[in-house]
């Protein structure tokens, strides 16, 4: 498309302009194109039903632990999946800080209890846990029947939670570190700060070009001094006020030096 500039601060400025626009779409069109890729490769699992539904992913239990015995006993179809897959892949942990190490390495989703599990997803900011629950079950304090210790221990509860104690015990030890963590991972937009060196190139081209034109108006008014007899300011000034001005100027201008000759 045309006119093109013909000066050389035009042609600067206009090739800066076209050197931002082309590394600008690149850099959109490789932003976009990894995060389709991280999209395609990425499988969220939210439920046990989606967990036995692929086989991208493995996952495992503790073995002989209480959530092994619950999948080997239970009559739902979906958990006797989860149970003969683990049994077939012989994917049991010998502890849980094992079924925590395989899951950060990758490929490996650890099923466990969930108060244990929210206090390795606070400890641990590359983990997450699914939402959904099974088979809640309820902790209590043993104790023989008669004994006084079942009085002194409810009282030493009621008073640890309504003093906060409690609380704050959760907040210490469960209460994740990990701020914006979870923004971190899914984000992957491309930032202004990301983006700051073609800025800049931009900014300087467009300084250089600002520079070279400022050159060229110097040298023009510098030759129409010499060949008018004038003086290089009243040149400029009149130049400058015909370029950015009402252009009354050196519109009589013109038009005298046309009469005159």
């Amino acid at each position: 498309a045309g006119p093109h500039p013909k000066a050389l601060s035009g042609r600067v400025v206009s090739a800066i302009w076209w050197i931002f626009a082309v590394l600008l779409l690149a850099c959109y069109f490789a932003n976009f194109n990894s995060v389709l890729n991280s999209k395609s490769k990425h499988i969220s699992i939210t439920s046990f039903e989606e967990l036995a539904n692929q086989d991208v992913i493995d996952y495992g239990t503790v073995e002989n632990g209480s959530t092994m015995l619950f999948f080997k006993n239970s009559n739902n179809p979906v958990y006797r999946r989860i149970h003969q897959h683990m049994e077939r892949k012989k994917s049991y942990v010998s502890t849980m800080q094992e079924g925590v190490r395989l899951t950060q390495e990758g490929n490996f989703a650890f099923i466990g209890e969930a108060v244990s599990l929210d206090l390795a997803v606070a400890r641990y900011c590359k983990l997450t846990r699914a939402k959904e629950l099974i088979s809640m079950r309820s902790y209590s304090i043993a104790a023989p029947l008669g004994s006084p210790l079942v009085k002194n221990l409810t009282i030493a509860i009621l008073q640890l939670s309504e003093s906060g104690e409690l609380t704050h015990l959760r907040e210490k030890w469960w209460a994740s570190s990990c701020v914006g963590s979870d923004e971190a991972h899914t984000s992957e937009a491309l930032n202004p700060h990301d983006l700051r060196g073609l800025f800049l190139l931009l900014g300087l081209g467009l300084g250089i070009g600002l520079l070279l034109a400022l050159l060229e108006l110097l040298s023009r008014a510098r030759n129409r001094a010499k060949d008018g007899k004038k003086s290089c300011c009243s040149v400029l000034t009149s130049e400058l006020n015909r370029r950015f001005g009402s252009g009354t100027e050196g519109t009589e201008q013109e038009n005298s030096d046309k009469n005159k000759a």
